[in-house]
């Protein structure tokens, strides 16, 4: 850690503490948390009775940001992160403390999204977020929750909550709602026109969403030297939700979602780039993902003893992923064009059952629930000689088209209770169990045994037991301590239980690995929350330990035809430990003068390494601290928000196999402006990389040679800026 850091820090955190010693008992009243916080307890708890590291974005912080998107809400955000495969496939999972991709569970109104699958460099697919404009909140568990939300929550857990009817329609002094919004985003050329309408009469509610988005590829023309990559993009989503409140404590929610991404793409970056592209003249890609899910949720009182308030959700969802990939190129000194497609299809169905009660001392929670997902995937390709008009569909060796892992069903079904037990006044103890059954079934249709002859398939069979044990302690002026272990799993996902793979040009075959243990995780975490209307501080130092990673396609050795053999194997122990911190104060606190101003400090340093080979981890973060000042308008009709993010240069890299680029270190600003035109009319507008800063996220650029290129291509947007505009009624 680097000694700015730390003295920033210890300055920071005394000068917090002892304003909060010296504060009379009579402002105890005026200390109250400013929020609630659902994901840590599966119910709304006040911040200060939570375990554990959470985020929490509500509309105001995404309204203050001019969030168009999740990359624009979590940029700010040290230790979460949006991953990125490129300038084509773009963002395409989320990270937390270093843990990324299928190992952090992402909710949609507690509806579990699709996973993200990519092979080669012609296929990805990645997770289709909700709009920005349909979100009331998000929150963020940092570290393993398996004991609440299972095998997927190793890492974290995102959850994202939409709105409901009567929660727009109480902005209002009717019973209905309206809004329209348009706005230009000029990081990407991107438009979006959105519209939102509800009612609330009586015990119904209905709400009813459009949003239309357009866009281009990276606005960075000015960082790079070569032709951009050229992107052409669309995305549309409808979101309705019918709501009847049967009684006072019960309500039935309906809830039916359609999204849909496009995007057409000349990736002018990857002729000549590497193996793979060196023979190549021109790339292009077409991609469509489509995303649609219904639900039904209950909410319910009981008088049934430990079922007191009762969620009950049952869901279908379904994601269809197309990529459509043309390569001009030339082989053996001919002219050929390759087409390739790769197709990928998940379905989703479930149900949840949640219970809470409360008596003198104890509040349990207690659920079951339930997840059958079928994923399927097939890649085809073709190469046309343009000169004989020749067609092959083997490249390679590779006969098309194949799956590159047998159609696959998985059954994942949990059990767990938690109790916040009150020892007294200021001591509560948190022990809380989930038990996981899961179960992975493969099916070798004809497709799969045409592409792998000699490859047979396995079925997995697991349980776990994720325990939770965590205390917490109240001190005056609304500061508490805590100290959490927590317990994380991840079942062995389909694509490394079976992987497709036979290459016989270069005598490369994968084979299934029957013996496939599931991952699994320690965590200990130790925390301080203090806050009011007019301070807040969050910290919290954490240590993981991980065991049985699974590493995809290790090699193997070779058999006695000669042929390298890869198997997907548990081999990695690593930890990952570090520091966070969050503050805001309100500057009147400093001055009088200062009323109208805050300032607000966030960051993050994280360390980790392979226990097997002491190398570093690649997909952790380097350092970073984030800085805002704000100020208002006595009428609050007027707020300017300067932000600057400080990135440390990324240093420490496992280069054992290959060397990769690693970016320098940079210091970003943005300035943001919001006025409340009227009561119902806001104009936002922000200018973002004020100072026009060359820089890169290691996330964007973590697998990439220091050679390419490429990389190029990658940067972040040049000075850019945004304009929004929205009216309610």
């Amino acid at each position: 850690m680097k000694p700015w850091f730390s003295r920033s820090v210890i300055i920071l955190f005394i000068t917090h503490v002892s304003t909060v010693i010296a504060k009379d008992d009579e402002d105890v009243e005026s200390i109250k948390l400013p929020h609630m916080v659902v994901v840590a307890n599966k119910a709304a708890r006040p911040i200060g009775d939570v375990l554990g590291s959470v985020s929490r974005f509500s509309i105001k912080d995404i309204v203050n940001v001019q969030a168009e998107s999740f990359d624009d809400l979590l940029r700010l955000q040290p230790n979460i992160n949006m991953e990125s495969t490129g300038s084509r496939f773009q963002s395409s999972s989320i990270n937390l403390r270093g843990i990324g991709g299928n190992r952090v569970a992402l909710e949609v109104d507690g509806i579990p999204s699709s996973d993200q699958f990519d092979i080669g460099s012609f296929s990805n697919s990645g997770r289709l977020l909700p709009e920005i404009d349909l979100i009331k909140h998000v929150e963020i568990l940092n570290g393993p929750a398996s004991t609440l939300y299972g095998s997927n929550a190793i890492g974290g857990v995102v959850a994202i909550t939409t709105w409901n009817p009567a929660d727009l329609v109480s902005q209002t002094e009717g019973d209905s709602f309206y809004k329209l919004r348009s706005a230009y985003a000029g990081k990407n050329q991107s438009r979006v026109a959105s519209s939102i309408a509800a009612w609330q009469i009586d015990d119904f509610g209905a709400l009813i969403s459009l949003t239309r988005r357009e866009g281009k590829g990276i606005n960075n023309s000015d960082f790079v030297e070569f032709e951009q990559d050229k992107l052409d993009w669309d995305a549309n989503s409808i979101f309705a939700k019918v709501t009847y409140a049967v009684a006072d404590t019960d309500l039935i929610t309906f809830t039916l979602q359609s999204a849909d991404r496009s995007m057409l793409s000349e990736n002018n970056s990857l002729p000549g780039e590497g193996r793979q592209f060196k023979n190549s003249t021109q790339v292009n890609g077409d991609d469509e993902t489509e995303m649609n899910r219904i639900s039904l949720d209950y909410q319910f009182a009981g008088e049934w003893g430990l079922f007191e308030d009762n969620v009950l959700r049952i869901y279908h969802a379904e994601n269809d992923t197309k990529q459509k990939t043309v390569d001009f190129r030339t082989s053996r000194g001919s002219a050929v064009r390759q087409n390739r497609e790769f197709d990928y299809y998940q379905k989703i169905t479930g149900f949840e059952f949640n219970s809470f009660v409360q008596t003198a001392r104890h509040r349990f929670v207690t659920g079951i629930d339930f997840q059958q997902t079928e994923t399927e995937e097939q890649r085809n390709a073709s190469q046309t000689d343009l000169a004989s008009s020749v067609v092959t569909h083997t490249l390679l060796s590779e006969k098309f088209p194949l799956r590159d892992f047998p159609e696959t069903r998985t059954q994942e079904l949990g059990i767990f209770v938690q109790d916040e037990f009150e020892l007294s006044e200021n001591w509560v103890i948190v022990p809380a169990v989930r038990i996981d059954y899961y179960r992975l079934t493969p099916y070798r249709d004809l497709l799969y045994a045409q592409s792998h002859p000699g490859s047979d398939v396995v079925s997995i069979t697991d349980t776990a037991l994720s325990p939770k044990l965590g205390i917490l302690h109240h001190l005056e002026n609304n500061t508490h301590i805590y100290a959490q272990y927590v317990r994380g799993f991840r079942a062995p996902p389909f694509e490394d239980a079976n992987i497709g793979l036979d290459i016989p040009m270069f005598k490369l075959r994968a084979i299934p690995n029957p013996d496939l243990k599931s991952e699994l995780s320690d965590g200990l975490e130790l925390g301080f929350r203090n806050g009011k209307a007019e301070k807040h501080m969050d910290m919290a130092l954490f240590y993981t330990r991980y065991k049985n990673f699974i590493e995809t396609k290790v090699n193997v050795g070779i058999d006695s035809a000669g042929t390298t053999l890869f198997q997907s194997r548990n081999l990695n122990r690593a930890e990952i430990y570090g520091f966070e911190l969050k503050h805001r104060i309100a500057l009147q606190q400093w001055s009088d003068e200062l009323s109208a101003w805050t300032l607000s400090t966030t960051l993050a340093v994280t360390k980790g390494k392979n226990l097997e080979t002491d190398e570093p981890i690649n997909s952790i973060s380097p350092a970073q601290a984030v800085i805002g000042l704000g100020w208002h308008s006595a009428d609050r009709k007027w707020r300017l928000n300067l932000l600057s993010t400080a990135t440390k240069a990324k240093t420490q890299v496992d280069e054992t196999e290959s060397e990769f680029f690693k970016p320098a270190g940079y210091v970003s600003f943005d300035f943001l402006t919001n006025w409340q035109i009227a009561k119902n009319s806001e104009f936002r507008f922000g200018i973002f990389n004020l100072t026009d800063k060359k820089y890169w996220r290691w996330e964007d650029v973590k697998n990439l040679d220091p050679n390419a290129s490429f990389i190029q291509s990658v940067t972040r947007p040049e000075r850019n800026a945004s304009i929004s505009f929205s009216q309610k009624w």
